[in-house]
């Protein structure tokens, strides 16, 4: 279930949010920009701009397996799909992440992990990714070296799934938050995630329509900007639910931030001329 929005409560505190931050990681990579017509954006020499640069937001997942032990699992880094592609819709070879560094070098408080492959020598895309094109999430096991890097991964057990949206009435008007890259400053020196907030505005049963195609979406209320696509969205669950009340919050994962829309909507045109 992919959600595009959101918010937490004046119940989640600042120092709650902090921990969430640690599950973060900053796409790069290098990219041929288009212009809206598919041709390539041309630099100041009159040849095809190439960028290197930020791409988007990614985030690490737990998946548990008890083959290993009580406390073992596979690390994953998820995206939205689109966040892996070029300017010209196609799969990029390779991207990197930046992640904050455990011990900082000096000044230096944030590194890189290199060299991740996308796609492979025909240009598929060689992360997990759903068979139908419309969905936008990717995922790739990758466990960063954990003495080096400072990351947290979400549990499958945070997963608001199906069951957990009926047990507790999530509906909407909730409370949402994501966390994720801001292209206009990310930090020179270490990551700096950008939260914001937000609301639940639609939920449906039905497919919507989406950048990628129809998919199952929830639409949120709140603002986003380009390198917020592939942020986590968090659902909080604490306060007034029902007739209970909880104090502070209740966390879970509400799906991945495709942040855009199609803001266009079909007409159906009757001519009365003669």
């Amino acid at each position: 279930m992919i959600a595009l929005a959101v918010l937490l409560p004046a119940l989640l505190s600042a120092q709650e949010i902090t921990p969430q931050k640690k599950v973060v990681a900053f796409a790069f990579g290098v990219t041929h920009p288009r212009t809206p017509d598919g041709n390539p954006v041309l630099g100041p020499d009159n040849k095809p701009l190439v960028l290197d640069g930020p791409l988007g937001t990614a985030f690490f997942v737990s998946y548990p397996d008890s083959r290993g032990g009580p406390d073992y699992g596979f690390i994953y880094i998820v995206t939205a799909k689109h966040v892996l592609k070029d300017g010209d819709g196609s799969f990029l070879k390779e991207i990197r992440l930046r992640l904050n560094l455990l011990s900082p070098n000096g000044q230096q408080a944030c590194d890189f992990i290199n060299g991740i492959p996308v796609s492979d020598a025909n240009g598929n895309l060689i992360w997990f990714h759903d068979a139908d094109d419309a969905v936008d999430i990717a995922a790739l096991p990758l466990l960063p070296d954990q003495k080096k890097f400072d990351f947290k991964a979400i549990p499958i057990t945070m997963f608001a799934d199906d069951a957990k949206l009926r047990s507790r009435q999530v509906a909407e008007g909730d409370s949402l938050y994501f966390i994720g890259l801001m292209t206009q400053y990310y930090g020179e020196t270490k990551n700096y995630p950008v939260v914001r907030r937000g609301t639940l505005a639609i939920m449906t049963d039905e497919k919507i329509d989406t950048p990628t195609g129809r998919q199952n979406a929830f639409i949120a209320e709140l603002q986003s900007w380009p390198g917020n696509s592939g942020s986590p969205v968090l659902l909080n669950l604490g306060g007034l639910r029902g007739s209970t009340l909880m104090a502070g919050s209740d966390l879970s994962f509400l799906g991945i931030l495709s942040g855009s829309f199609v803001n266009r909507f079909i007409l159906s045109v009757i001519s009365n001329c003669a």
